[in-house]
Formats: structure tokens, C-alpha cells, sequence
């Protein structure tokens, strides 16, 4: 009992002295591969103590059968191995994924759990090495002390590197993965060593309603999860997960000491007891292909351990098997899902599938081994595949299957193995591996819809509160000027830094009640004007305003007044037709009832009733441009813009949007799209404009144009006009440029003659 007491003493001496040591020296500089190394020592310390014997802890049931004499120590016991368990992994961890987060709940939590650890020692030894933890000489005592040691001077260090006692606001936001910690490295004998029984008088394994509060807990934590991490950065949810992976583990290991690894019958085989090492290594040393198999095999494996659990009927649920049963099956099955959520993992392809189900042929024929081969030393049961468990679920067929049996001797040991059963099985699970991957693929694609659909209410809400600060800034003024008009004033645009305009001083008045054409070639111009009209991109010079605003200067304002169909229509494809033109209604405001009733006829006129609530991508063409069409005239804009609104439609879709056109105008607004289709314009247009590389050759009503010739011929008589001056400019160029080219041939010619009359002289000088 001395020898006890003397290393109690020294360990506290050597913690207090730690401590004077450090606050001491202010200025104190330890380089992280130092932290590394003390974190690796403190590991192996750590390991070593917990996995050389049972915790006498175990034993305890509602602070009854306790080596410590008074239930209020025994309580102290308890709670602080408990806490310094979780505070040496996070010391462990800190220095590989170094946080302030983490440095705060060291620096006040960690430091006051080993402050009272190195108080309690003796109450902590105890309850961890029993009644003989201080008679005589034990290495689990003496390595308890070295733990705290470190832990302290650790603690310690963190604590002076990071503002000294100064408490900041993020050090108070570190407080809440206290609960996590504690959650994740709580020894699976704690609340019957606490609380005693939780008795449950009713079969678990018929989903009574304990036993759904169970599984709804399986699905609400890695919910709960996701949220608090997804927006951290990637190597911090890496940490994370790994100290809830490694802390879980040590929870698991409670009843897989090295004692426990001399009988091969108590070696952990089992599919989820395989995840509990898989995951951490996984995490720590990234290997992708082990992954794939946990997240395809171990995740379905835990999930039906979980819906028909192997345990009796009628017990405590606080009791250490129930409570260890549910922490493995909960990390086997939630913890490769948030893994691969919160993309520590890509999602996997069809490649890693073909990965985990090889190495779970693998693992299938380890276990049928050594099932047939340990069955010679106890009871084992790998996989259930050694027993009818799973059998006797499926029905008197699969124990007949099982009933074929095939058995050999090897010396003297005997092997047993039921080949139709376990081959069954074995595709059987094959088979739901394959449904997993279904499983998988919708949830991504609904978790995609959701980003997709999250990322357009907030594209709506900035939108609106752009057009809300922008409604503010009216003035009086601006609210009386709201003709129906759309101007060109001198407008000229270039792109970059090119000297060629792609369109140079255009000039246009479009009033309301018009169906204005724009007319050109590929390339003249349109789509530029046009972008620019709408906002897309800037003007270089000139002003253009749409209803009295000035798109460069009130964008806003004038973006309200325009409804834009592309050449080129971008939709969010995933939204259905509705949801899509719901959209573009909310970012311009439109009532419900104003929307409701232009949805209904539009639906109506472009014959979209069957297909409207359908995802987008499954449209045609032409049902995505009326898609298009129909938004943009949700919010009945002044000024209506078409960029070759017709290409690719087929007759009855162009009657559709002719007849479209013809009724917004007929209620006093712009109508404007260009075209290169000469009979359509003709058709409906009131006025046109031709356009050829960048210039504005002619505006026209169409009755001026009916009184000379057709538009067709208009049009080819305008544009080669155009090409005649330009040739005949050419001609004189070229005329020139001849004459020049003549003159210099015959100095070319001259020079050339010299230069072989001095080499013939040169030829008779050298002979003579």
C-alpha cells in the first residue's frame, strides 16, 4: 500500500512541478513535430494501460460491487476516467489536426478533467486495476500516472501558447464538443455502473416502440452531424470524424482486451466488429479501395443487424452488451455515410462498387475458414454463417438449404461447411450490395435537387433584395416615366481590346403596340445588341433605355421591363416545368393570382397540360423554348425581346409563339426579335430594321417596304447595295495596289539584270 500511495505522490509532484515549470517560462515555443512526438509516446502509454487488463469499472451495477468504499467516489471514479479518456485522444489528435476549437477545450476542459485527475489518482487507479491497484508494484498503476503526467504538461502548454488566461468568444463556442466527446469515448459499462437497470419487458427484435427510438437515433445523429460540420474545412471534419471513430473504438475495445485475443473464439470476425478498425484506418491513412467496402458492405450489414438484433429477450437496455452492440452498429453504419457527405470520400463509381464486392468475397471466404476452422476450440458464429440464425428468419427452405452439409478432417481437427446455404448467402448479399448502390444513387440525386433548389431560394432572395433596394432609390420622377419605349441612342459596343466594332453608332425607337423585326445576316450584330438591351454585357458607348431607363445607369429598373428569350436557353433542368416558371415569377415579384392565371393560359396555348409538372429534362426542344417563352412572360413585361426565337421549332410551335406575339403587342407593349427567317418577319412584323457587320442600314414600316417589292427582296436589295459600294471601293484599292505591284517587278527586274552582267565581267576576269 505504500508503493502505491509513493507513486500517487510523485505523479501529482510531477504534474504541479510541470505546471510551475511552464507558467514559469512565459515565452514557451514547442514545434509541432515535438507535439507529434509527445502525442505519440502519450498514445502508445495510453494504449498499452487500457488493453493490458478488464477495467474493474465493469463490474459495478448502480455503484453497487465497487472496489471503492463510498458510492460518491465510486461516482468520481467513474465520471473522471471518463472524461480523461475523452481529453487524451483529443491530445493525441491535436498536434495532426491542429484547431483553435481544439485548443480551446484543451486549454479549460483538458486542463481542469487532468488537474482533477492528478487529484483523484488514487480513486481513478482503483477503479481502473481494482482493489490491488497500490499493493505491491502495477505497471497499469504506475502507467496511469505517466498518462496524466503528460496529459497535464500538455494541457498546459496548449494553454500558455494560446492568449493565457485571456477567455475569448470562440474559446466559449469550443465548449460545445464537449458533449460530442463525451458521447463518442463513453465506456459502454457506464450507465449500468451509474443508473443499474433499464429493464425492457418487450421483444426488441419486434419493433416495439424502444427499438424504433433506437433506429430513428441511427438516422437523427449523422443528421445532426452533417449539420454542425458541413461547412467546416475539410481536414477539421477529417479530425473530427476520426476522434469519433477512434473514441467509439475504444468503447468497442472495453471487451476486446489482449486477454481477449488469446482465445481465437473471442477474436472480433463479425462484419460491424470489422468496421469499428476499418473506419479509423480508412480515415487516417486514406486507403480509398478498404473505404468503398465498408461504405458498401459494412453500412448494410449494421443496418440489418440493427432491424434484428441477435441479443435475449428481456434485457436491461443499460446493460454493457446492449449499449457496445448499438455504438459499433451505429459507427458501422452512419459514420461511411457522413464520410462520404461531408466528401472526405468522393462518391463512389461503378469501379469501387466492382472493388468492395471483391473484397467482400474475400472476407465471405476468411469467415467460412474460420467458422469451420475455431468452431474446433468454442463457439463462433462469423457472419452468422455458422448458425441458423438467419436461416430460421427466412423459413423452413433456407434451414433445408442449410441441412446440406459438407465435413472433412484435417489431422484432428474437424471442418463443417454448408455450401448451397452459404453460396445462397453469399448472393444474396451480392444482390442487396447492388440495391445499396440504387439506394445511394437517389439519394444523391435527391440531395443534389435539394442543393440545386437551396441554391435558387437564395439566388431569389438576393435578387429580391436587389430589386427592393433598387425600388427604393425611385424617385417620383422615375415612378411618371414608365412609357413604352425602348431607345438606341449612338449605341456602339466593341469587346476587349479590338479596334473593330462589332456595332457602331445604332440608333432605334420601338414603340408599344409594335412588332419590331431585326434583320441580318449570321454575325451582323443582332444577338450584341440585344445582350446589351437586356444587360448581359456592357455598352461601350451610347445609351440605350428601355421605358425610360437607362440600362447602364438604373439596370435594375430596366431589367423589370424586359422579357428575354435566348438563342440559347439555359434551364435549371432537374426543377419541373412549374416549379421553373414559379421561379422567375418570384424573382419579379408577380403575385399569386396574376401568376396562376398567365401559367393557366400559356399552358394551355402551348399544349403543355400533360408535361408542365414533369422534370425538365425530359422535355423536347420545343417544349423547352415555350418553357422559356412562357417565363419570360410570367411577369408581363413591357418590352418582350426574342433572339431567333423560332429556330428548331416545329410548325404548329411556330404558329404557337406567332400568335404569342401578336397578342402581347395587341396589348400595347414591344415586341422586338431578330431573325434571319425573312417569310416570318414579313408575317407579323409592323416595322423592321436591317443590320450588316455592325451598322443599321435602313428602318422601315412594312407597307413602305409593300410599296416598292417584297421584304425578301427588299432585303437582298439593301444588303448588296451595301456590297456593291464596298466592291467598288475595293476595285480602286486593288487598281492601286496593281500599279504599285508593276513598278516594283520592274525594279526587281532591272536590279536582277545588273546583278548578272558584273557576274558574267567577274566569270572572264577569273579565266584570264
Amino acid at each position: 500500500m505504500l508503493l502505491g500511495q509513493i507513486l500517487s505522490l510523485v505523479v501529482i509532484a510531477t504534474s504541479l512541478i510541470t505546471t510551475y515549470l511552464i507558467l514559469k517560462h512565459k515565452k514557451i515555443e514547442i514545434s509541432n513535430t515535438a507535439k507529434k512526438i509527445v502525442s505519440g509516446v502519450l498514445a502508445v502509454v495510453f494504449v498499452f494501460r487500457f488493453m493490458l487488463g478488464q477495467d474493474a469499472l465493469k463490474n459495478i451495477f448502480a455503484l453497487n460491487n465497487s472496489p471503492i468504499e463510498s458510492n460518491a467516489l465510486t461516482a468520481i471514479s467513474l465520471i473522471l476516467n471518463w472524461a480523461f479518456y475523452s481529453v487524451v485522444l483529443l491530445v493525441i489528435l491535436y498536434p495532426f489536426f491542429k484547431n483553435s476549437q481544439f485548443a480551446s477545450i484543451i486549454k479549460y476542459y483538458g486542463t481542469i478533467v487532468t488537474l482533477l485527475c492528478a487529484g483523484f489518482i488514487y480513486y481513478l487507479s482503483t477503479g481502473i486495476v481494482g482493489v490491488n491497484a497500490y499493493s505491491g508494484f502495477q505497471i497499469r498503476t504506475l502507467l496511469m500516472g505517466v498518462e496524466i503526467g503528460i496529459t497535464l504538461a500538455y494541457c498546459f502548454v496548449v494553454f500558455m501558447e494560446n492568449n493565457k488566461f485571456k477567455i475569448k468568444k470562440s474559446d466559449l463556442w469550443g465548449a460545445a464538443y464537449i458533449a460530442g466527446m463525451l458521447l463518442a469515448t463513453m465506456p459502454p459499462y457506464m450507465l449500468e455502473a451509474l443508473f443499474g437497470n433499464f429493464r425492457i419487458w418487450f421483444d426488441l427484435k419486434e419493433l416495439a416502440p424502444a427499438h424504433r427510438v433506437i433506429l430513428y437515433l441511427s438516422i437523427l445523429i449523422p443528421i445532426a452531424l452533417y449539420l454542425l460540420l458541413k461547412n467546416k474545412n475539410k481536414e477539421m471534419v477529417r479530425g473530427i470524424l476520426l476522434y469519433i471513430s477512434l473514441g467509439t473504438l475504444l468503447s468497442f475495445s472495453v471487451s476486446y482486451k489482449f486477454e481477449n485475443f488469446l482465445h481465437v473464439t473471442s477474436w472480433p470476425f463479425h462484419l460491424c466488429n470489422t468496421a469499428m478498425y476499418i473506419i479509423p484506418l480508412c480515415l487516417i491513412f486514406k486507403w480509398e479501395k478498404l473505404f468503398y467496402f465498408t461504405y458498401f458492405i459494412n453500412v448494410l450489414g449494421a443496418f440489418l443487424a440493427m432491424a434484428m438484433p441477435n441479443y435475449a429477450e428481456g434485457l436491461n437496455l443499460f446493460s454493457t452488451r446492449i449499449v457496445n452492440f448499438y455504438i459499433n452498429h451505429y459507427i458501422a453504419f452512419f459514420m461511411p455515410l457522413l464520410m462520404v457527405s461531408l466528401k472526405v470520400y468522393d462518391r463512389p463509381k461503378l469501379k469501387q462498387f466492382k472493388y468492395s464486392m471483391i473484397g467482400f468475397g474475400i472476407y465471405f471466404v476468411l469467415v467460412l475458414i474460420l467458422n469451420a476452422w475455431f468452431s474446433n476450440y468454442g463457439t463462433v458464429d462469423y457472419f452468422f454463417l455458422n448458425s441458423d440464425f438467419i436461416a430460421e428468419k427466412l423459413g423452413t427452405w433456407a434451414e433445408d438449404l442449410r441441412n446440406i452439409v459438407w465435413s472433412f478432417n484435417i489431422n484432428d481437427l474437424s471442418f463443417t461447411f454448408y455450401p448451397l446455404y452459404q453460396f445462397l448467402f453469399f448472393l444474396v448479399y451480392v444482390a442487396l450490395g447492388a440495391a445499396m448502390w440504387f439506394v445511394y444513387e437517389q439519394a444523391y440525386a435527391f440531395a443534389d435537387m435539394m442543393v440545386d433548389i437551396n441554391a435558387r431560394n437564395k439566388k431569389i432572395k438576393a435578387d429580391l433584395l436587389a430589386l427592393q433596394v433598387a425600388s427604393a432609390k425611385k424617385s417620383e420622377e422615375e415612378m411618371i416615366n414608365t412609357e413604352t419605349k425602348l431607345e438606341l441612342i449612338d449605341f456602339s459596343k466593341r469587346y476587349g481590346s479590338s479596334k473593330v466594332y462589332a456595332v457602331q453608332n445604332a440608333n432605334l425607337e420601338i414603340h408599344g403596340g409594335e412588332i419590331f423585326g431585326f434583320l441580318g445576316h449570321n454575325g451582323a450584330g443582332k444577338s450584341t445588341i440585344i445582350k446589351s438591351i437586356v444587360g448581359i454585357q456592357p455598352i461601350t458607348s451610347g445609351t440605350i433605355k428601355v421605358c425610360g431607363y437607362d440600362v447602364d445607369k438604373q439596370p435594375v429598373l430596366a431589367k423589370k421591363q424586359i422579357g428575354f428569350v435566348p438563342d440559347h436557353y439555359a434551364l435549371y433542368e432537374k426543377l419541373t416545368g412549374r416549379e421553373y416558371v414559379n421561379y422567375i415569377a418570384d424573382l419579379y415579384e408577380v403575385s399569386k393570382e396574376e401568376r396562376n392565371e398567365r401559367i393557366e393560359n400559356y399552358v394551355k396555348l402551348f399544349e403543355l397540360e400533360n408535361a408542365f409538372d414533369n422534370q425538365i429534362k425530359t422535355y423536347s426542344h420545343g417544349m423547352k423554348q415555350k418553357i422559356t417563352i412562357m417565363s419570360a412572360l410570367v411577369h408581363n413585361p413591357k418590352v418582350w425581346i426574342l433572339d431567333e426565337p423560332l429556330t428548331g421549332l416545329d410548325p404548329n410551335s411556330i404558329y404557337q409563339v406567332k400568335e404569342c406575339m401578336k397578342a402581347h403587342a395587341k396589348a400595347g407593349n414591344i415586341v422586338f426579335f431578330s431573325s434571319h427567317i425573312i417569310d416570318v418577319v414579313e408575317s407579323i412584323c409592323d416595322r423592321i430594321a436591317v443590320i450588316k457587320k455592325g451598322k443599321i442600314l435602313t428602318t422601315k414600316t412594312m407597307k413602305e417596304i409593300e410599296q416598292e417589292c417584297g421584304l425578301e427582296e427588299f432585303y437582298l436589295k439593301i444588303t448588296s447595295q451595301d456590297v456593291k459600294a464596298k466592291l467598288v471601293g475595293e476595285k480602286e484599292e486593288n487598281s492601286i495596289t496593281n500599279e504599285e505591284t508593276n513598278d516594283n517587278i520592274s525594279k526587281v527586274k532591272k536590279a536582277n539584270k545588273k546583278k548578272e552582267v558584273a557576274k558574267k565581267s567577274k566569270t572572264k576576269v577569273d579565266k584570264k
